[in-house]
């Protein structure tokens, strides 16, 4: 990966975009498309990120990645100050016990704690469940002492992230919070920088979309105003190398072994063998995970809208999702990268993605 990109995906998982307040990255990501004289850039009123090459092709390919990550927003505020929050999105309450917070105030950046209690005033028995299982149990202490200095920094609904940051490890590996999916949103942003000044065949659309952890709002909305004939959403998957015995229910999936291709009744087959055949015509590994049913992905939205899309999948294998240490690979980024381009020059104007007729 250039240096130049990887200074775009350091910067956008720099940025709190929790789900619902995701324009500080979709303003960033305007900011380096326009640069790369990108056209047709527009943020529509749902907050989509929207961009299209050769628009006036027959033939609508559609690219997407989310970029919204999960996180909170400020339910309620006690007499002494102290914050309890509700999720955006999947949250495992457990994992964010004494992490640190970063909440969109009033006027900036206010930074808190998610508050524990001391393991000396614990009882044997509360020892056994040391971490809070609901979100009523743990507080965020901003240093507030009343809760009229604490609407002074923050309101009811003021959203939030845990504050952890890039964090680079060996093999060219990184661990950062929000990789799921900003990871996503980045490739297909900078493929489409790579694309812009080639003359394809087909219409290519861009999509960094919104909310897709609380319901793929995004690419509903988009994919039915596009009505692509084929849809390829880029999102992360699980790496199934850390914990061994999720391979029995993910597959073999790895950091490091290459960008991942599902294979199952939702992704296209016409499709999967256009890109395995760019993957090899372009020497890339590739690995593949089953599917037997829907995924939680934008691929799902752009297969139901209106009369659906033929769609693929491409994933990034991921550590610890949903976590604040997310691991990825920016090998297998960059492949990724490398394989939707390879995959968009090679769809012929002419494709047929239907089935033997009768």
């Amino acid at each position: 990966m250039d240096q130049h990109a990887l200074d775009l995906l350091q910067a956008l998982v720099a940025l709190p975009t929790p789900t619902g307040f995701e324009y500080d990255g979709m303003a960033l990501l305007s900011q380096y498309l326009k640069k790369a004289a990108v056209p047709n850039l527009a943020i529509d009123v749902h907050g989509n990120l929207r961009a299209c090459l050769n628009p006036d092709a027959p033939l609508r390919v559609m690219i997407e990645g989310h970029c919204d990550e999960i996180g909170f927003m400020v339910q309620y505020i006690d007499d002494d100050g102290f914050l309890y929050m509700c999720p955006l999105g999947g949250v495992t309450v457990p994992l964010v016990a004494a992490e640190r917070i970063v909440i969109q105030g009033r006027n900036g950046n206010v930074f808190g704690v998610f508050g524990v209690r001391p393991p000396h005033l614990m009882s044997a028995k509360d020892r056994e469940k040391v971490a809070p299982q609901e979100f009523k149990d743990i507080a965020v202490d901003i240093g507030a002492r009343t809760r009229e200095e604490a609407l002074e920094l923050v309101d009811l609904g003021s959203p939030a992230v845990v504050d952890a940051g890039w964090r680079p490890l060996a093999n060219n590996r990184v661990a950062c919070r929000g990789f799921d999916n900003r990871i996503g949103a980045f490739i297909v942003t900078e493929a489409m920088r790579r694309l812009a000044g080639e003359k394809l065949p087909v219409a290519l659309h861009m999509v960094a979309s919104v909310q897709e952890e609380i319901g793929l709002v995004g690419g509903i909305t988009t994919a039915y105003d596009i009505n692509p004939h084929i849809g390829l959403c880029v999102d992360v998957t699980f790496a199934a190398d850390a914990q061994k015995d999720d391979r029995k229910v993910v597959g073999d999936i790895r950091l490091g072994g290459g960008p991942v291709i599902g294979v199952g009744p939702t992704y296209h087959t016409t499709l999967n063998r256009l890109i395995t055949d760019a993957a090899a015509a372009t020497n890339l590994t590739v690995q593949r995970q089953v599917r037997g049913r829907g995924t939680g992905t934008c691929a799902w939205a752009m297969r139901l809208s209106r009369s659906g899309a033929a769609v693929a999948q491409l994933s990034i294998p991921l550590r610890y999702m949903h976590s604040p240490v997310e691991v990825l690979s920016l090998d297998d980024a960059a492949q990724t990268i490398d394989l939707l381009c390879a995959a968009i020059r090679a769809i012929p104007a002419d494709i047929d993605l239907r089935p033997p007729q009768p």
